[in-house]
């Protein structure tokens, strides 16, 4: 499924709880992992030849200090039985990220969301978003949590929101494969219309003969609904059941606000997300699709993005 697993760091604690995921999936998949740093400075206001020496010196100085750093986190996780390799990178980090991460599209690239820009309630990190906005390659996002240093995980569910689409489905052998590297059973969702929406929409159809009116009632379309998913989603179950050791459920969900819908599910017990970045609205300009970006944004648990 993958080829590597990219963690790109910035020194902080924060930045280092993506290395609650990496070393589980990497192991799981008998994938390397190779540990990043993006080294920026800000340049001089006059670039002559006196400032360009200067430049060079001072960010010869950060990728030194880069590669120090990221030594030591290798350590660390070859201590505890991971392998990994170190590379620094040039550039402003996001853009640094997303071309290195570019150069193999089968790499996943695990993220916490906040690095040295702090914490700001229910936002992603700027760097993470942009990556996010950018990144063709699938990217893990992890909540970071206020503490010092990354925790295990505990996961017991891969959620798959789905909404009937082919774009929707891309996300599957990423839910599959998260599955059996976290040990954990896989959760397929759909969110349809409530009954009182239907109920106020129908309502407004124009009136047939006699003055009847066309079409179903609200129960009747919900109804409708409810079989229609039933069906749809057991036929991917049973696509899914091949799969070895996933236990696999399905689970109907009405709701006006489908983005709401897949957290409270997420919430019930701890999950992972792994969604695809556009479903039936189509592709948009290096964008993520708008439930996917929602949840990204306010969800506590990890998310899975496949562009």
């Amino acid at each position: 499924m993958y080829s590597k697993v990219i963690v790109p760091l910035d020194g902080s604690d924060l930045a280092e709880q993506a290395l609650s995921y990496a070393p589980l999936v990497a192991s799981s998949m008998s994938v390397p992992i190779e540990l990043v740093e993006a080294c920026h400075i800000l340049a001089p206001a006059i670039l002559d030849t006196h400032t360009r020496h200067v430049v060079d010196t001072m960010l010869s100085a950060r990728q030194r200090r880069a590669e120090e750093y990221l030594a030591g986190v290798r350590d660390r996780l070859e201590a505890s039985g991971s392998s990994a390799s170190v590379s620094t990178l040039r550039g402003m980090p996001a853009d640094a990220i997303v071309t290195h991460a570019t150069t193999d599209p089968r790499a996943l690239v695990v993220m916490s969301t906040h690095g040295r820009g702090g914490i700001a309630p229910w936002t992603l990190g700027s760097v993470t978003d942009r990556v996010l906005h950018s990144i063709p390659n699938p990217l893990l996002i992890v909540r970071a949590a206020a503490t010092s240093v990354a925790t295990l995980v505990q996961v017991e569910t891969v959620l798959a929101p789905l909404d009937g689409s082919a774009r929707a489905e891309l996300s599957l052998p990423h839910v599959s494969a998260m599955a059996g590297a976290l040990g954990a059973s896989i959760s397929l969702l759909r969110v349809t219309p409530t009954t009182e929406y239907y109920r106020e929409h129908l309502g407004e159809l124009p009136l047939g003969s006699y003055g009847k009116s066309q079409g179903i009632s609200a129960e009747e379309q919900a109804d409708a609904d409810a079989k229609a998913v039933e069906a749809y989603l057991s036929s991917v179950r049973h696509r899914l059941d091949g799969e070895e050791g996933h236990e696999v459920s399905i689970d109907h969900l009405q709701s006006l606000n489908v983005a709401q819908a897949i957290m409270d599910s997420a919430s019930l017990q701890p999950s992972l997300v792994a969604m695809a970045s556009q479903g039936l609205g189509g592709a948009g300009r290096s964008a993520v699709g708008s439930i996917t970006g929602r949840v990204a944004r306010h969800i506590a648990a990890p998310v899975l993005v496949i562009r």
